[in-house]
C-alpha cells in the first residue's frame, strides 16, 4: 500500500527515474515492509522550476515522500526511511556539477479515511 512520490531538480546529471523507482519498490519488498510487490507504487516528477537557497546552481535535490498506513511503530519508520535513502543513495549517478541533497519524508495516512478499490 505505500506510496512513493519522487522529486527530483532538472539539474542531476544522467538521473534515470524509472531503474530508481523500481529499486526503491524492490527495497521495500526485500525489507518486507510490504508483502507482495504490487502493493507498492512509486512516481517521479522532474521539478524545473526551484530554488535552492538563494539559488545556487550548483546545488540538487532527491526527495522522497513515503505515504504510509498509520499503525507503523515510529522505529520501523526509521527503519524504512533508512532503507530508502541508502537505496536513492545506491542508485544515484555520479554528479560532477552538483552536490544532491538526498531526503526520505515518511507521512501517515489514516487507516479510517483511505479509501482502495481494485476493478
Amino acid at each position: 500500500m505505500p506510496h512513493i512520490h519522487l522529486e527530483y531538480s532538472d539539474n542531476i546529471e544522467n538521473l534515470e527515474p524509472k531503474p530508481l523507482l523500481l529499486a526503491l519498490n524492490q527495497a521495500m519488498l526485500d525489507g518486507a515492509y510490504v508483502k507482495a510487490a504490487n502493493e507498492v507504487k512509486s512516481r517521479a516528477i522532474c521539478q524545473q522550476d526551484y530554488v535552492i537557497g538563494l539559488g545556487d546552481a550548483s546545488q540538487a535535490y532527491l526527495h522522497a515522500k513515503v505515504s504510509l498506513l498509520t499503525g507503523r511503530s515510529v522505529e520501523l519508520q526509521q527503519e524504512i526511511s533508512q532503507v530508502l535513502l541508502s537505496t536513492l543513495e545506491q542508485h544515484l549517478p555520479p554528479q560532477s556539477q552538483v552536490k544532491v541533497q538526498i531526503c526520505v519524508e515518511i507521512l501517515e495516512m489514516q487507516k479510517a479515511t483511505y479509501s482502495k478499490k481494485i476493478v
